[in-house]
């Protein structure tokens, strides 16, 4: 998220904090121990429970242990069938998704469910977490969202976590395009293929703005190579058969971006499954202004169906209004098939309150929206 959204600093987010253990955010714990290689991805098929840490993106897939607590999920059973990419690419006409990111999901089933229950009954039907390239391909953390009727949504981010800053010239576009992280990337693409059940990855994220390693505009890359970058990591999940990816490319806003043209930054509706955007509520009382702006300038180039992959509201009187005008929104655009709402406070890394719970105006007004949609049928749970 940028800088414009109201956090102090737009390299702070997606970490998370383990309540239970008294983490500090982004501390290094781990949720289940899969090598980068994949290697004991069979391992954990059918398994009920992992070791966990604490969530967020610093921490997904980590090879650390946290001493053997264990915290049981629900997983699809062994005779759920696996859906077909297209199944989910293009939900029913009118149905959306419900998307979260929030602390320990998918890990814990116990997260979706308290977020369900936040929301007046209605649970979500996909879950967001994050990885970065330090990371391998969590074959569990697929399965456990799978187990609750949930689509995952992989935020991939090339660099080594946010504690490294903002450039990172090992992680370079530069360096990906010249073939440098071709062994891991081949190896993940490996693993999500022979896992089997569909994901959406969310590579590079807010890459029109300059707060990550790989956005052109940060001081390290150039222009035109985020393009190059992203085509060389397709044309590698299609050599290697990982056809149950759904590719989803995600600017920020233009409020709060830098000035830099979306469609210098979009390599084609060939490389691209839905379009994602970073939509955080700072000052805005209705969806339509915060949204449509961006909307407007992607429906220039592209009309692939766009998903808001990440969204929240800051504190504020704005924020029961701006909340309850999302849905009305999202009701008169057929091509937006859903959101993912940032459930984070400001304790577990978010920079703010965006959860939509934070204040009963705020709750009363997502409970009373959320329930006027018709949610897409995500199967996988027994």
């Amino acid at each position: 998220m940028s800088d414009g959204t109201g956090r102090t600093d737009g390299n702070d987010q997606h970490d998370d904090t383990d309540s239970d253990a008294g983490q500090r955010p982004g501390s290094v714990t781990g949720r289940l121990k899969v090598a980068v290689g994949g290697l004991v991805a069979a391992l954990v098929i059918g398994v009920g429970s992992y070791e966990l840490g604490s969530g967020g993106h610093d921490v997904a897939g980590s090879t650390t242990s946290d001493a053997g607590r264990k915290v049981s999920l629900t997983l699809p059973t062994s005779s759920a069938v696996v859906p077909s990419k297209s199944s989910l690419v293009a939900p029913p006409k009118g149905s959306k998704y419900f998307g979260v990111s929030a602390p320990h999901a998918p890990w814990r089933s116990s997260a979706l469910s308290a977020v369900g229950k936040a929301a007046g009954g209605v649970t979500p039907n996909m879950v967001q977490y994050f990885i970065n390239w330090t990371k391998g391909f969590d074959p569990g953390a697929v399965r456990a969202a799978y187990g609750q009727n949930a689509l995952p949504v992989i935020t991939w981010e090339p660099f080594e976590g946010r504690a490294k800053g903002t450039q990172q010239p090992a992680y370079s576009l530069a360096t990906i395009i010249d073939g440098e992280h071709d062994t891991y990337i081949r190896t993940f693409a490996k693993a999500v293929k022979e896992n089997g059940w569909p994901v959406a990855l969310r590579f590079g994220h807010e890459m029109n703005g300059h707060w990550y390693p790989w956005a052109e505009r940060n001081g390290v890359n150039k222009p035109g190579e985020f393009v190059a970058a992203w085509k060389h990591v397709h044309d590698i999940f299609r050599q290697v058969g990982a056809d149950n990816v759904i590719w989803v490319w995600s600017p920020n806003t233009l409020r709060g971006a830098d000035p830099v043209s979306l469609k210098s930054l979009y390599p084609g509706d060939a490389y691209v499954d839905w379009v994602g955007m970073s939509a955080y509520d700072v000052t805005e009382w209705t969806a339509k202004q915060l949204i449509d702006p961006t909307l407007a300038d992607i429906r220039t180039f592209t009309e692939r169906p766009l998903l808001i992959t990440e969204t929240g509201s800051q504190p504020g009187a704005q924020k029961a209004a701006w909340t309850a005008s999302l849905f009305p929104w999202l009701k008169s655009h057929p091509d937006v098939i859903g959101f993912v709402w940032f459930q984070y406070t400001r304790a577990q890394g978010g920079g703010a309150d965006w959860t939509f719970s934070s204040t009963a105006a705020s709750r009363d007004a997502f409970r009373e929206g959320v329930k006027t949609l018709e949610l897409t049928k995500v199967p996988g749970g027994h």
